[in-house]
């Protein structure tokens, strides 16, 4: 069933959409827990795009034809998505320019192709990392989108 949840067909789309864009080399669903992990990527793999997807939260349900049985949810969907990258001249222009292709990309389909999906709103984390040679920023994707009681 986890293959098929709504949460994954969602995770799956930021990826392959995170994937497609030229300033990020290597799309992954697993944060580097320090220097040394991130050590561990090679060069060519950055800047890398860490995608983490939270559980939904439940905003409110919509009841079905009776009026007494909750047919469907709506739920936000909070994915962090968190950059690395390799720049040790100027990060912070390394980080307006792949923050902005992301934001761009992120936005340019509401939905990500999902009739489900009804909206998404970008919340950029204000603190920026800086570890020479490296540098992170996150977002923090929300996305609204409504499913069953069968599954998230």
């Amino acid at each position: 069933m986890a293959a098929n949840s709504k949460r994954e067909q969602i995770l799956l789309k930021l990826i392959d959409e995170l994937g497609a864009l030229a300033c990020i080399k290597f799309v992954d669903r697993k944060q580097p827990q320090g220097l040394s992990d991130l050590q561990q990527y090679a060069e060519t793999q950055l800047p890398l795009a860490v995608v983490m997807g939270r559980l939904p939260a439940p905003e409110y349900k919509i009841s079905g034809r009776d009026g007494h049985t909750v047919d469907k949810v709506v739920s936000t969907l909070g994915v962090d998505v968190i950059v690395y990258a390799h720049d040790n001249v100027s990060p912070d222009s390394t980080i307006s320019e792949i923050a902005d292709d992301i934001w761009a990309a992120l936005l340019a389909d509401e939905t990500h192709g999902f009739s489900w999906v009804t909206g998404t709103v970008i919340v950029p984390e204000t603190n920026v990392g800086v570890w020479d040679p490296y540098c992170a920023f996150s977002f923090l994707v929300n996305l609204t989108y409504i499913h069953g009681k069968g599954g998230i």
